[in-house]
């Protein structure tokens, strides 16, 4: 419609001006187009197709979609099935003791008395200690959580704690000190090979041909092999196979049978090619490594300190009632009591006749 009246218009003045002539025909062309301008301008319908989301992406985008993307997922560590479960009742050591006997028969002659043995006793001790951290949070910052990952807190700070323990117990066995002890213990404690079919088997007959302390052959029935997550295909590739993997003969596969478990240790540390594993025997065997807990206390806690605020008149936001008084902050924590051996020679390693190491940097 706006356009035929400037049209109308246009044509109408410009006749009558030039008849007239009145008005030069610059001037008439500036007064048409003056009338052109505003009756074609955009009318309110026009400006409000135009103004798209795309001219807001920044509103739309921060304010109206938000999202927390899921948490990246830890790796887990199965230290629970081949290390031994202690307790301790209080903050004092424990002491464990093993009693070795000395008692060979010996030839005994008419009249002759027999040769005495002996008893030898060994003990270590080990403790537990308290391990935690905090977070403080202000009852303004989860009233704003509209999303609700600030009220996750507690479950952050378990998940926090129980890779604590799987990186504390992984170093218990899986550090320098160690390895050099075992090093020097000798081939039937010790190898280089990395984790095939030949080595693994290598390792299961080194655990096999075990003595106790006075020299007697020792029975390991259960053994269970321990990797870094790097060695897990390997490992599922070796005891998975009919035939004996990598092995020209194309022998049977033995190897299943003797191994009870295989378990991941995440924090084992590599350089590759160099991926270390062990052979652990079966706890209830050897207490190869023991960790030890707080009598009662089966893992960590989470806990939140008592609020402060009580109220007496008004009606108060959600969460201003559940923190301090004095600064409003909602404080969370979380503990574990946890411990083991701290040996200078084996470290956290209680009993040496129980594991196997291979440092991996030999094919």
């Amino acid at each position: 419609m706006s356009n035929k009246i400037y049209s109308w218009l246009a044509e109408g003045v410009s006749e009558i001006e030039k008849a007239k002539g009145i008005l030069s025909i610059a001037e008439i062309d500036t007064r048409v187009a003056a009338m052109k301008e505003v009756f074609t301008a955009p009318t309110p319908t026009q400006l409000k197709e135009a103004m798209t989301t795309a001219h807001f992406a920044t509103y739309f985008g921060t304010l109206l979609d938000r999202e927390f993307v899921k948490d990246y997922e830890s790796y887990a560590g199965s230290w629970k099935s081949y290390t031994f479960a202690d307790t301790a009742p209080d903050f004092r050591d424990v002491s464990r003791m093993r009693m070795d006997r000395y008692m060979e028969l010996h030839l005994r002659r008419e009249k002759a008395e027999s040769k005495a043995g002996y008893l030898d006793e060994n003990e270590y001790h080990y403790g537990v200690e308290e391990y935690s951290t905090q977070m403080d949070i202000s009852w303004r910052t989860l009233l704003n959580d509209d999303l609700g990952k600030i009220r996750q807190v507690p479950q952050q700070l378990a998940m926090a704690a129980a890779e604590f323990e799987d990186e504390f117990v992984s170093n218990l066995y899986d550090n320098a000190v160690t390895q050099a002890a075992i090093l020097a213990l000798g081939a039937p404690w010790f190898g280089t090979g990395r984790l095939t079919a030949a080595n693994l088997a290598i390792g299961i007959a080194a655990m096999m041909t075990r003595t106790t302390p006075e020299g007697r052959p020792m029975n390991i029935r259960r053994i269970n092999l321990v990797i870094p997550p790097l060695l897990k295909l390997q490992a599922d590739t070796i005891l998975s196979s009919a035939l004996m993997a990598g092995v020209a003969t194309n022998d049977k596969n033995i190897l299943p049978g003797y191994i009870a478990g295989v378990f991941t240790d995440p924090y084992i540390a590599t350089a590759a090619p160099n991926v270390p594993w062990y052979l652990f025997a079966d706890p209830a065997e050897i207490r190869t490594v023991s960790v030890a807990r707080l009598q009662g206390v089966p893992g960590p806690l989470t806990y939140m300190k008592e609020p402060e605020v009580r109220m007496l008149t008004g009606s108060a936001p959600a969460g201003f009632d559940s923190g301090s008084f004095a600064t409003g902050d909602i404080e969370y924590g979380v503990s574990t009591f946890i411990g083991g051996w701290d040996s200078g020679t084996f470290v956290g390693v209680t009993d040496f006749r129980g594991l196997y190491y291979s440092n991996g940097t030999t094919a």
